[in-house]
């Protein structure tokens, strides 16, 4: 059993034994429920999971996992579990892994972006959180900002 189940299971205190469950645990790897979960702690990031922020997150755990609709329903809510269940985004960071080549975190900063921007605002706090992550994620500050810059749609207010 990965570490990303018995979190779950400490969490919910919920076996999982159905077969559905069983196919969605084969694409749960510690590192990508990690990412999933870094991903829903930037969405809440302001003190809301907006409508808009959660959809957004949600097409983009589908395509980039390749998920059904209804295993990205059950890895969201893994994933909004993980994230309450842990304390600090380093945690989280830690989790993935050092083998994240550095495409990938790159990907995720982007993909981080496009979800907190997703409501219409970049809130500071999101904005403050996802410059940490690209910091924990091994990236200078110009980098950052190209990211941001390729991935915040014109028009967002932003700090």
């Amino acid at each position: 059993m990965s570490f990303a189940s018995r979190l779950v299971e400490l969490v919910t205190g919920i076996s999982r034994s159905s077969p559905a469950d069983d196919a969605l645990e084969a694409l749960e790897t510690d590192e990508r429920l990690a990412a999933a979960a870094l991903l829903v702690h930037v969405a809440r990031a302001d003190g809301d999971l907006a409508e808009a922020e959660r959809d957004r997150l949600l097409g983009l755990l589908q395509s980039h996992f390749g998920l059904t609709p209804e295993q990205c329903k059950r890895f969201f809510e893994r994933a909004d579990e993980a994230d309450l269940a842990t304390d600090d985004v380093a945690s989280l960071v830690e989790l993935m892994g050092h083998d994240v080549d550095p495409a990938e975190r790159r990907r995720l900063l982007g993909m981080a972006y496009v979800v907190a921007s997703a409501d219409g605002r970049l809130h500071e706090f999101e904005d403050d959180l996802i410059w940490r992550i690209g910091r924990l994620f091994g990236f200078d500050d110009a980098e950052i900002t190209l990211v941001r810059g390729e991935t915040v749609p014109p028009g967002v207010v932003s700090p």
